[in-house]
């Protein structure tokens, strides 16, 4: 069942709510939709499923220019507000990428409504001021109407993709208006992380009990990010799979999914 609702700046958010059970809450990451969990989600058992798309992100609204962290946290709390009245319960917040680096800031904010955190390699590592001179060429290459550059900009530069795994990647876009589309949702996360900080140390202070999962083939600085991010929450479980890389959520969602319902069920009283 889609449900909309309102943020606090006004931008329309979509929540799609399955199932019954305790709340799980699926957080995208750069160009996610609410499909990008689906397969994960769909082999949970016992729960209440929530996926929802991020602002800037079809079918949800697209929100003020720039974007912020702190925006996207606001979101995320209005979500989880939105769930706890239906519901009267604390959710288990899945994040991947940079929805796990939402998760995060949401629950450094407040973790009040949030039962647990299983995230998904948030690049940590990879946001701050020298992504400014990146956002500004994005915008020129978009003004330019060169969308498909504007992407691969996104891609090297900001996810840092290496580049024989951006070329196996890439694939051409059946619509020729979904790059241009793509942009607006990635211009926005660019907006983010060109004005958040890589200091780690910040997250110690979650409180919940939080699941790191990443993938052994993931390339530099993912690995490290995940390292300095367990270092501030000693109290967190890890999952390593060695032949899953950034991709692991499409790639392996049975192992991705077994690793959540595990922890999940262990942190549950």
């Amino acid at each position: 069942m889609a449900t909309e609702l309102t943020a606090p700046d006004g931008t329309r958010l979509v929540v799609e709510v399955t199932g019954a059970g305790p709340l799980v809450l699926f957080v995208h990451g750069t160009g996610g939709s609410l499909d990008t969990w689906a397969d994960v989600g769909s082999r949970l058992t016992g729960h209440q499923l929530a996926y929802y798309a991020r602002r800037n992100h079809a079918p949800s609204g697209t929100g003020p220019s720039p974007n912020s962290f702190a925006t996207e946290a606001a979101d995320l709390q209005a979500v989880l507000g939105l769930l706890a009245e239906r519901n009267g319960q604390r959710v288990h917040v899945v994040g991947g990428s940079y929805g796990a680096t939402v998760a995060l800031h949401t629950a450094a904010d407040s973790s009040e409504r949030i039962a647990s955190l299983a995230l998904f390699e948030p690049p940590l590592l990879q946001t701050g001021k020298h992504l400014i001179p990146v956002l500004e060429e994005f915008r020129q290459l978009c003004a330019a109407e060169q969308f498909d550059s504007a992407l691969e900009l996104f891609a090297r530069e900001a996810a840092r993709i290496p580049p024989a795994v951006l070329a196996e990647a890439q694939q051409p876009a059946e619509d020729p208006g979904a790059n241009r589309a793509a942009t607006v949702a990635v211009r926005a996360d660019l907006e983010s992380m060109a004005t958040d900080t890589d200091h780690t140390l910040r997250w110690a202070s979650i409180d919940v009990p939080v699941l790191l999962m990443q993938g052994g083939l993931s390339w530099p600085p993912l690995p490290d990010a995940m390292d300095r991010l367990a270092a501030a929450l000693p109290h967190a479980q890890r999952v390593s799979w060695p032949d899953q890389s950034h991709f692991a959520i499409a790639a392996a969602p049975a192992r991705v999914a077994e690793a959540i319902q595990n922890f999940i069920t262990a942190v549950t009283p």
